[in-house]
């Protein structure tokens, strides 16, 4: 078996971050809905965010 790329190890500990994000806020009786976006998505989001903070 190979060992795992960074980038791969990256993507595996984000994953188990926002499954575990998930567990603690269903834990405290609040629900919210995943959200996934993919890299392009990602960019254009934070172009927009960038411009409605940096008026």
């Amino acid at each position: 078996m190979k060992p795992l790329t960074e980038k791969q190890k990256s993507r595996c500990w984000e994953r188990s971050r926002n499954v575990n994000f998930q567990a603690s806020r269903r834990l405290e009786r609040v629900d919210i809905p995943l959200i996934t976006l993919n890299a392009d998505e990602i960019a254009e989001r934070l172009d927009a965010l960038r411009r409605h903070y940096e008026r």
